[in-house]
Protein backbone atom coordinates (compact mmCIF):
# COMPACT_ATOMS: atom_id res chain seq x y z
CA UNK A 1 0.00 0.00 0.00
CA UNK A 2 1.24 3.48 -0.90
CA UNK A 3 0.42 6.76 0.83
CA UNK A 4 1.65 10.04 -0.65
CA UNK A 5 1.61 13.75 -0.07
CA UNK A 6 2.53 16.57 -2.41
CA UNK A 7 2.93 20.33 -2.47
CA UNK A 8 3.92 22.88 -5.09
CA UNK A 9 4.58 26.48 -4.11
CA UNK A 10 5.55 29.58 -6.09
CA UNK A 11 8.19 30.55 -3.53
CA UNK A 12 8.99 34.10 -2.51
CA UNK A 13 10.75 35.47 -5.62
CA UNK A 14 9.21 34.08 -8.82
CA UNK A 15 6.20 35.63 -10.54
CA UNK A 16 4.61 32.30 -11.53
CA UNK A 17 4.92 28.61 -10.72
CA UNK A 18 6.69 26.68 -13.49
CA UNK A 19 6.57 23.35 -11.63
CA UNK A 20 3.95 20.65 -12.20
CA UNK A 21 3.29 17.29 -10.59
CA UNK A 22 1.10 14.18 -10.70
CA UNK A 23 0.44 11.57 -8.02
CA UNK A 24 -1.57 8.35 -8.17
CA UNK A 25 -1.31 6.05 -5.15
CA UNK A 26 -3.59 3.44 -6.68
CA UNK A 27 -1.39 2.99 -9.75
CA UNK A 28 1.89 3.82 -8.01
CA UNK A 29 2.80 6.49 -10.58
CA UNK A 30 4.43 9.81 -9.64
CA UNK A 31 5.72 12.55 -11.96
CA UNK A 32 7.31 15.94 -11.22
CA UNK A 33 8.58 18.54 -13.70
CA UNK A 34 10.34 21.89 -13.37
CA UNK A 35 9.78 24.13 -16.40
CA UNK A 36 12.38 26.36 -18.01
CA UNK A 37 12.12 29.24 -20.43
CA UNK A 38 10.77 32.11 -18.40
CA UNK A 39 7.40 33.86 -18.55
CA UNK A 40 4.68 31.31 -19.36
CA UNK A 41 6.96 29.00 -21.35
CA UNK A 42 8.28 26.94 -18.45
CA UNK A 43 4.83 26.55 -16.97
CA UNK A 44 3.43 25.27 -20.27
CA UNK A 45 6.34 22.87 -20.83
CA UNK A 46 6.13 21.30 -17.37
CA UNK A 47 2.37 20.83 -17.62
CA UNK A 48 2.65 19.26 -21.09
CA UNK A 49 5.31 16.88 -19.77
CA UNK A 50 3.39 15.83 -16.66
CA UNK A 51 0.02 15.48 -18.41
CA UNK A 52 1.44 13.53 -21.36
CA UNK A 53 3.57 11.17 -19.27
CA UNK A 54 0.85 10.58 -16.67
CA UNK A 55 -1.76 9.85 -19.33
CA UNK A 56 0.41 7.30 -21.13
CA UNK A 57 1.60 5.58 -17.96
CA UNK A 58 -1.91 5.42 -16.51
CA UNK A 59 -3.28 3.88 -19.69
CA UNK A 60 -0.40 1.38 -19.80
CA UNK A 61 -0.63 0.09 -16.24
CA UNK A 62 -1.24 -3.52 -17.31
CA UNK A 63 1.83 -3.45 -19.56
CA UNK A 64 3.83 -1.84 -16.76
CA UNK A 65 2.89 -4.70 -14.48
CA UNK A 66 4.29 -7.08 -17.09
CA UNK A 67 7.64 -5.37 -16.52
CA UNK A 68 7.86 -3.51 -19.87
CA UNK A 69 8.66 -0.44 -17.82
CA UNK A 70 11.66 0.96 -19.65
CA UNK A 71 10.09 0.84 -23.11
CA UNK A 72 6.81 2.39 -21.98
CA UNK A 73 8.47 5.20 -20.01
CA UNK A 74 10.82 6.00 -22.88
CA UNK A 75 7.87 6.16 -25.26
CA UNK A 76 6.03 8.49 -22.87
CA UNK A 77 9.03 10.82 -22.61
CA UNK A 78 9.55 10.88 -26.37
CA UNK A 79 5.87 11.77 -26.82
CA UNK A 80 6.10 14.54 -24.22
CA UNK A 81 9.19 15.90 -25.94
CA UNK A 82 7.37 15.94 -29.30
CA UNK A 83 4.35 17.71 -27.77
CA UNK A 84 6.52 20.46 -26.27
CA UNK A 85 8.33 21.06 -29.56
CA UNK A 86 5.04 21.06 -31.48
CA UNK A 87 3.42 23.54 -29.08
CA UNK A 88 6.19 26.11 -29.34
CA UNK A 89 6.45 25.88 -33.12
CA UNK A 90 6.10 29.31 -34.72
CA UNK A 91 5.76 30.99 -31.31
CA UNK A 92 8.87 33.10 -30.95
CA UNK A 93 8.23 33.96 -27.30
CA UNK A 94 8.15 30.25 -26.39
CA UNK A 95 11.14 29.01 -28.39
CA UNK A 96 13.24 28.38 -25.28
CA UNK A 97 10.58 26.55 -23.28
CA UNK A 98 11.66 23.19 -21.89
CA UNK A 99 11.42 21.19 -18.67
CA UNK A 100 13.13 18.77 -16.37
CA UNK A 101 11.24 15.65 -15.31
CA UNK A 102 11.58 12.92 -12.69
CA UNK A 103 9.35 9.83 -12.59
CA UNK A 104 8.86 7.04 -10.05
CA UNK A 105 6.74 3.95 -10.70
CA UNK A 106 6.12 1.41 -7.94
CA UNK A 107 5.71 -2.22 -8.98
CA UNK A 108 5.41 -4.53 -5.96
CA UNK A 109 8.53 -3.92 -3.83
CA UNK A 110 10.52 -2.21 -6.57
CA UNK A 111 10.49 1.47 -7.49
CA UNK A 112 11.48 2.38 -11.05
CA UNK A 113 13.02 5.84 -11.49
CA UNK A 114 14.04 7.91 -14.49
CA UNK A 115 14.88 11.59 -14.77
CA UNK A 116 16.12 14.36 -17.03
CA UNK A 117 17.67 17.49 -15.55
CA UNK A 118 18.18 18.44 -11.92
CA UNK A 119 14.85 17.44 -10.41
CA UNK A 120 15.69 14.60 -8.05
CA UNK A 121 14.52 11.33 -6.54
CA UNK A 122 15.59 10.29 -3.05
CA UNK A 123 15.08 7.11 -1.03
CA UNK A 124 14.56 7.59 2.69
CA UNK A 125 15.12 4.33 4.57
CA UNK A 126 13.40 3.47 7.82
CA UNK A 127 16.86 3.38 9.48
CA UNK A 128 17.13 7.17 8.84
CA UNK A 129 19.37 6.90 5.80
CA UNK A 130 18.69 9.37 2.95
CA UNK A 131 20.00 8.25 -0.45
CA UNK A 132 19.97 10.39 -3.60
CA UNK A 133 18.86 8.05 -6.38
CA UNK A 134 19.40 10.41 -9.31
CA UNK A 135 22.47 12.28 -10.50
CA UNK A 136 21.79 15.81 -11.75
CA UNK A 137 22.09 16.32 -15.49
CA UNK A 138 23.78 19.67 -15.06
CA UNK A 139 26.83 21.57 -16.18
CA UNK A 140 28.32 21.76 -12.69
CA UNK A 141 27.88 18.01 -12.14
CA UNK A 142 29.82 17.40 -15.36
CA UNK A 143 32.51 19.79 -14.13
CA UNK A 144 32.84 17.79 -10.91
CA UNK A 145 33.17 14.55 -12.89
CA UNK A 146 35.92 16.16 -14.98
CA UNK A 147 37.77 17.32 -11.86
CA UNK A 148 37.22 21.00 -12.68
CA UNK A 149 35.24 21.67 -9.50
CA UNK A 150 34.87 20.24 -6.01
CA UNK A 151 31.55 18.75 -4.98
CA UNK A 152 31.28 21.15 -2.03
CA UNK A 153 31.30 24.07 -4.48
CA UNK A 154 28.11 22.97 -6.26
CA UNK A 155 25.52 24.54 -3.98
CA UNK A 156 26.56 28.16 -4.51
CA UNK A 157 28.00 28.05 -8.03
CA UNK A 158 26.60 30.61 -10.49
CA UNK A 159 26.16 27.92 -13.19
CA UNK A 160 24.36 25.38 -11.03
CA UNK A 161 20.99 25.91 -12.78
CA UNK A 162 22.25 25.03 -16.27
CA UNK A 163 20.91 21.57 -17.13
CA UNK A 164 22.38 19.37 -19.85
CA UNK A 165 19.44 17.03 -20.47
CA UNK A 166 15.75 17.97 -20.57
CA UNK A 167 12.47 17.68 -22.46
CA UNK A 168 12.05 20.18 -25.28
CA UNK A 169 15.13 19.38 -27.35
CA UNK A 170 15.45 18.02 -30.88
CA UNK A 171 18.39 15.89 -29.71
CA UNK A 172 16.68 13.95 -26.93
CA UNK A 173 18.70 11.18 -25.32
CA UNK A 174 17.17 9.16 -22.51
CA UNK A 175 18.91 7.31 -19.69
CA UNK A 176 18.07 3.75 -18.72
CA UNK A 177 15.43 3.35 -16.05
CA UNK A 178 16.86 2.54 -12.62
CA UNK A 179 15.29 0.05 -10.22
CA UNK A 180 15.54 0.10 -6.42
CA UNK A 181 14.04 -2.22 -3.83
CA UNK A 182 11.83 -0.63 -1.17
CA UNK A 183 10.76 -2.06 2.17
CA UNK A 184 7.82 -1.32 4.43
CA UNK A 185 7.99 2.26 5.78
CA UNK A 186 10.61 3.34 3.26
CA UNK A 187 9.87 6.60 1.42
CA UNK A 188 10.55 7.97 -2.03
CA UNK A 189 10.82 11.74 -2.37
CA UNK A 190 10.69 13.58 -5.70
CA UNK A 191 11.53 17.29 -5.73
CA UNK A 192 12.46 20.25 -7.88
CA UNK A 193 15.70 22.14 -7.31
CA UNK A 194 13.73 24.87 -5.58
CA UNK A 195 13.80 22.56 -2.55
CA UNK A 196 17.37 21.26 -2.76
CA UNK A 197 18.86 24.70 -3.43
CA UNK A 198 17.40 25.86 -0.13
CA UNK A 199 17.76 22.75 2.05
CA UNK A 200 20.70 20.37 2.26
CA UNK A 201 20.34 16.61 2.71
CA UNK A 202 20.75 16.77 6.49
CA UNK A 203 17.92 19.29 6.81
CA UNK A 204 15.67 17.18 4.57
CA UNK A 205 16.51 14.03 6.51
CA UNK A 206 15.76 15.72 9.83
CA UNK A 207 12.28 16.76 8.66
CA UNK A 208 11.58 13.25 7.35
CA UNK A 209 12.80 11.60 10.53
CA UNK A 210 10.77 13.80 12.85
CA UNK A 211 7.52 13.92 10.86
CA UNK A 212 7.06 10.94 8.53
CA UNK A 213 5.16 9.04 11.24
CA UNK A 214 2.53 11.82 11.10
CA UNK A 215 2.18 11.46 7.34
CA UNK A 216 3.70 12.27 3.94
CA UNK A 217 1.52 15.36 3.45
CA UNK A 218 2.76 16.90 6.69
CA UNK A 219 6.34 16.26 5.56
CA UNK A 220 5.71 17.98 2.20
CA UNK A 221 4.15 21.00 3.92
CA UNK A 222 7.07 21.33 6.32
CA UNK A 223 9.72 20.94 3.60
CA UNK A 224 8.16 23.71 1.50
CA UNK A 225 7.65 25.96 4.51
CA UNK A 226 11.27 25.49 5.58
CA UNK A 227 12.55 26.22 2.06
CA UNK A 228 10.50 29.42 2.00
CA UNK A 229 11.79 30.36 5.45
CA UNK A 230 15.32 30.13 4.05
CA UNK A 231 14.56 32.44 1.13
CA UNK A 232 12.22 30.62 -1.28
CA UNK A 233 14.30 31.75 -4.25
CA UNK A 234 12.57 29.43 -6.74
CA UNK A 235 9.36 27.45 -7.15
CA UNK A 236 9.35 24.56 -4.67
CA UNK A 237 7.70 21.23 -5.42
CA UNK A 238 7.90 17.94 -3.57
CA UNK A 239 6.20 14.53 -3.56
CA UNK A 240 6.71 12.10 -0.69
CA UNK A 241 5.53 8.50 -1.06
CA UNK A 242 5.53 6.05 1.84
CA UNK A 243 5.36 2.29 1.38
CA UNK A 244 3.22 0.68 4.08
Amino acid sequence: MLISGHKSDIGLVRQNNEDALYTNDRLGVYVLADGMGGHEGGEIASNIAVNTVAKILSRSIIELQKKNVGEIVHNALHKANEEIILFRKNQINLMSMATTVVISIFLDDVVNCIHLGDSRAYLYKKDNNLIQLTTDDSLVTEMVKQGRMRKDELQDHSLRNIVTRFLGTVNLTLPEIQQFRVETNDCIMLCSDGLTNMLNDEEIKSILRENISIGPQEVCDLLVNRANAKGGQDNISVIVVRSK
